[in-house]
Order: structure tokens, then C-alpha cells, then sequence
């Protein structure tokens, strides 16, 4: 019987582990969505690249009383989760990774209301792609 009672809590010990592993972390910033009240809606960048034009987009949510953002290019594949979302003065400053084509590439924006819109700086794979952009309202 006690073999029995032991083999049961390690396999519940297991399910527990499994499904912490396998389950999508559910992470936030711990920025209060009142300190960002300006940038909330869904935005869009128009890019002028080397490679051509491109198209991000930017979302920009309250999530349970805190700032939640998607950033990416759609025509690329889906957009990526941002969690690390902090003020400084009056921009908003965002940090994330994306995949690219199975890399991983670091992007950081710093963007800043401007009348009905928003100016972003953009800096991506440590500083190798640096751009400025303005965001306009999705339609």
C-alpha cells in the first residue's frame, strides 16, 4: 500500500511538471496600463528598407490593469509577444526577441506620442539595424 501511495505522488509530481513545461507562460509587463493610456490601440509603421517596403504592426493593450503589446510583420508570420514594457519621461520603451527564419533577432522601440500618432525609434540585432518610423492608427 505505501509503495502505491508513493508511486501516485511521484507520477502527480510528474503531471505537474510536464504541464508547467508545456503549457505557454502567461507573462506580462508590470507597467499600469493608466501611466499609457496614449499609446493604447493598434498601430502601423511603414518601413522603407534595403530590401523594400514593410509593414509592422504594433498592438498595444490593457491587459488586467497592465500594458500588453504584439509587435511583428504580419506578412511574416505571427506577431511576437512583448512583456518587457517600461516609461521613461514620456516614451514608451519595449524590448523583445523575434524569430526571423529560426533566429533570433533582439528589437527595442522607444516610441513617443506626437498628435495622433506615434514616433517610434527602432533598433534591432544589437544596434545593426537602426530606423525611425512614425505609427499611424490601424484602419
Amino acid at each position: 500500500m505505501r509503495f502505491m501511495h508513493v508511486h501516485a505522488r511521484r507520477l502527480a509530481l510528474c503531471a505537474v511538471l510536464v504541464a508547467a513545461v508545456a503549457s505557454p507562460a502567461s507573462a506580462q509587463s508590470q507597467l499600469d496600463t493608466s501611466e499609457a493610456r496614449a499609446f493604447l490601440g493598434d498601430w502601423v509603421m511603414n518601413l522603407t528598407t534595403d530590401m523594400g517596403p514593410m509593414n509592422l504592426q504594433l498592438n498595444i493593450r490593457d491587459q488586467a490593469g497592465k500594458v500588453g503589446a504584439q509587435f511583428g510583420a504580419p506578412d511574416l508570420g505571427p506577431l511576437a509577444e512583448v512583456t518587457d514594457i517600461t516609461k521613461s519621461g514620456e516614451a514608451l520603451l519595449m524590448s523583445l526577441f523575434i524569430d526571423a527564419q529560426g533566429q533570433s533577432i533582439d528589437v527595442a522601440l522607444s516610441i513617443v506620442p506626437d498628435g495622433d500618432g506615434l514616433n517610434v525609434d527602432l533598433s534591432a540585432a544589437g544596434g545593426s539595424f537602426v530606423t525611425t518610423a512614425r505609427a499611424t492608427r490601424a484602419s
